[in-house]
């Protein structure tokens, strides 16, 4: 089904941004001095990709139709993870804030935040896959007009040009990181 092709592609990026920010945080706290705006990128890539696109496709769109009574129970675990993942994005962007490159105190505090987020997403992540992706199975004759929904979303939401200039931002992720991996070694 190509809606659960869209959210699969997407996990794939936010898993992939999530390896990205372990490296950094864990040479911030080491002391290296990464750049603040790598991790506002990231910041910014959580509240727009994963908070406004991902979860409003699936909070919009997929999960009004998970009728079922499974569906129904399904959802609101869903719902109160996203509640959770608003939080624990909020606690990151506060860290990233108070982040003071070459400080390792300041590094710690922020590693602590990102790992929280990361630990949270991935359990998430997993959740969608193993339960999520096999609910959205039940609709798949409405798989293209859910797809187009996501598309409406996606345009509405967070506007034209938006996701691209974010995968933008991922592709050069790694390369942006590496520099400061080399000063810690």
């Amino acid at each position: 089904m190509k809606t659960i092709d869209t959210l699969r592609d997407e996990h794939n990026g936010v898993l992939y941004v999530l390896d990205q920010l372990e490296r950094a945080v864990s040479a911030a706290e080491r002391g290296s001095p990464v750049p603040k705006d790598v991790f506002a990128d990231v910041q910014e890539f959580f509240a727009i990709f994963v908070d406004k696109c991902h979860h409003g496709k699936e909070e919009a769109e997929l999960f009004p139709r998970l009728t079922t009574a499974q569906g129904r129970e399904l959802v609101e675990r869903l719902e109160a993870d996203h509640v959770t993942g608003r939080r624990l994005a909020g606690a990151y962007a506060a860290a990233v804030q108070a982040y003071q490159p070459g400080e390792a105190d300041s590094g710690a505090r922020l590693a602590t935040a990102a790992r929280d987020y990361a630990q949270f997403l991935r359990e998430h992540i997993a959740l969608e896959t193993d339960e999520l992706f096999r609910a959205t199975e039940t609709l798949a004759e409405q798989d293209q007009e859910l797809f187009d929904a996501f598309e409406r979303v996606e345009e509405e939401r967070i506007g034209p040009g938006t996701h691209e200039r974010l995968h933008g931002m991922i592709d050069g992720l790694g390369a942006r990181i590496e520099p400061w991996l080399e000063r810690t070694r």
